[in-house]
């Protein structure tokens, strides 16, 4: 009978003393921790990285790592990781997406990066045949990153917030610049002619990159992630990136289809003149 009651009365003794770790408290170290930079083999990509994280990544140490190095390390919580994954639906046939994201190591990364702690994770780009377009928003893409980061430890309910664009409203005194090709095929010249006098449409993405690139002042510019080849089921992500201090200003998704295909539908359109009133 005592055995029995010892059995029962240890447990409730040792969970008297567990602690609860909550997704604030896990990412806490966020700003403390390095991260490691995992570099994919692509020479012309890695050096783009290194580029970028270099100019652009304030939030805490890093350092670059082979990916041989990172299987090694990845249970370690000591380190945090930012690195290139595939993004692909159930009715691709082969991922149809490159996102980068950001984890931290720890004992789930044995089974796969799926489980392990996500920080948070944003499109980069096609994963085949890429438009190029990424080199220039890499920069951009990683502060946007580590600004999400950074607000997801200062509340236990921001740190369940997913990555949105929290500045959308101040869209209305922006100009605003979308590449062409950056519209759903079902954008026709109607919805496009009814856009304001600050909403320019280039026909050569290579002048929208030009805008972001000189920092221009006041500016916004379209980026549209989605597969070169997609599927009915396939998601297109649609940004709208600030080109002097890159911020995301518009941050949305949806399944590509036979009605709605990629890029920016007339549905963000009209959502963007509404807020420009």
């Amino acid at each position: 009978m005592l055995a029995v009651l010892a059995a029962i009365m240890i447990p409730s003794d040792l969970f008297g003393q567990a602690q609860i770790y909550t997704r604030k408290e896990k990412l806490k170290d966020l700003a403390a921790k390095t991260v490691k930079v995992v570099l994919t083999g692509d020479e012309i990509f890695d050096e783009a990285l290194k580029q970028s994280v270099t100019t652009s990544w304030t939030l805490s140490p890093y350092e670059f790592c082979t990916n041989e190095e990172f299987q090694k390390i990845k249970t370690d919580s000591k380190f945090y990781f930012l690195l290139l994954v595939k993004g692909q639906q159930r009715k691709e046939a082969e991922p149809g997406i490159d996102l980068l994201t950001f984890v931290k190591g720890g004992e789930g990364a044995d089974k796969s990066i799926g489980d392990m702690l996500e920080v948070v994770t944003i499109p980069l780009r096609s994963a085949v045949d890429p438009s190029g377009r990424e080199f220039i928003i890499l920069p951009a893409l990683l502060t946007i990153m580590q600004e999400h980061a950074q607000s997801l430890t200062s509340s236990e309910v921001k740190a369940y917030s997913p990555l949105g664009a929290n500045d959308s409203k101040k869209l209305r005194m922006k100009q605003i610049y979308f590449s062409e090709d950056d519209f759903a095929p079902q954008v026709d010249e109607k919805v496009l002619s009814s856009l304001d006098e600050d909403i320019f449409v280039k026909e050569d993405e290579e002048d929208v990159d030009e805008v972001f690139a000189e920092g221009t002042f006041n500016a916004v510019v379209s980026y549209v992630v989605a597969p070169s080849e997609p599927v009915n089921g396939s998601v297109c992500y649609k940004m709208l990136i600030g080109a002097d201090n890159h911020l995301l200003y518009w941050y949305k998704k949806h399944r590509i289809s036979s009605r709605l295909g990629a890029g920016f539908l007339e549905s963000d359109l009209k959502a963007i003149k509404l807020l420009r009133k």
